[in-house]
């Protein structure tokens, strides 16, 4: 019987350090009917040749820009056939079997817009029993935290179940439910650049009708450098957030709010308004005190405010799910 083609689809940039044995990995997959693209994003390291030289099988298309991951996405997308997608981050190792099984698990239940495998840590290059996610959780303060993060395995995430998102480092889509989650033409928002385009695209397909599944069996490991640590108190996140580059700080504030303003129901936020709100106080006084260079974003965000309000339209406007479906899922 001929099996599904996948599109495994790695966008990277100055990824020297992972690429090797990223694709070593996917060359080890026992899935046969397979077509794998490396997006480059201008990578002034050595990246291409490493691709041309040592996987010369795969197909390498040198960008002469950096479009950040989710354009890039979207320009794989438009680049390969696959039934199915693999959006693979350099810093991840595939198990073996993580193709076929993935599709097994796709196959067997077609409302399954994204499926969530169980990842792993990587220290040092080395395999570990530390979950590092299996998908993202979504708080009534509308926060949002990688389940099982830091966590050793003791099966305590060995039910196969829906998660609110999946998380971005290895998502294995499916290309019709990425297709019909598009807005704007755009399934991941370019405007995003990076950071938070995975729980935005997430929401918004959960919301379009399709779900994120997690699925223990499939397997992957995770080098995540900047948060290998859980934050037990305030000092801790301070000194976590300081291990993370500015810039990815201000994305992660931007870009969340807009995930917010473009997916969340009127109604819910409001009624949770008593945990929204504390959350957002401490947040904002946490980022005047310690990050004043985060409210730079704040221009950009309101340059781009009518643009996302009109994707907010157009999402509810093409909504499946209820408010109360929705609601559910905030812990």
């Amino acid at each position: 019987m001929e099996q599904p083609l996948v599109s495994v689809n790695l966008v990277v940039r100055n990824g020297e350090k992972y690429i090797r044995d990223c694709l070593r990995s996917v060359r080890a997959q026992t899935y046969p009917d397979r077509e794998v693209l490396i997006f480059d994003n201008n990578s002034t390291d050595t990246t291409r040749a490493i691709v041309a030289r040592e996987f010369p099988e795969f197909r390498l298309i040198s960008y002469p820009e950096n479009l950040g991951f989710g354009p890039g996405q979207n320009k794989c997308l438009t680049l390969t056939q696959g039934k199915y997608v693999l959006g693979l981050c350099v810093d991840i190792v595939l198990d073996e079997y993580f193709i076929a099984r993935a599709v097994a698990a796709m196959e067997h239940d077609a409302r399954i817009g994204a499926l969530q495998a169980k990842i792993y840590r990587l220290e040092n290059g080395a395999k570990t029993d530390i979950i590092d996610t299996t998908g993202f959780a979504i708080f009534k303060s509308r926060r949002v935290i990688n389940r099982g993060h830091g966590e050793k395995d003791t099966g305590q995430y060995d039910r196969e179940e829906e998660v609110f998102s999946y998380e971005g480092a290895v998502p294995f889509w499916r290309r019709e439910a990425l297709l019909a989650s598009a807005v704007d033409g755009e399934t991941h928002d370019e405007d995003y650049f990076w950071y938070a385009d995975d729980i935005d695209l997430g929401w918004r397909m959960r919301l379009f009708g399709w779900k994120s599944q997690y699925v223990p069996r499939v397997i992957a490991y995770h080098d995540r450098s900047t948060t290998k640590r859980l934050r037990s108190g305030w000092r801790d996140f301070i000194a976590l957030r300081r291990t993370i580059p500015i810039r990815k700080r201000m994305l992660d504030w931007q870009n969340q709010h807009f995930t917010f303003i473009k997916n969340d129901f009127a109604l819910s936020a409001f009624k949770d308004i008593r945990y929204v709100l504390p959350r957002e106080c401490m947040l904002f006084c946490y980022i005047i005190v310690y990050e004043p260079y985060t409210l730079r974003a704040i221009p950009h965000m309101l340059r781009l405010l009518p643009r996302m309000l009109r994707r907010r339209k157009y999402i509810m406007t093409h909504k499946k799910a209820t408010r109360k479906e929705m609601e559910q899922w905030f812990l």
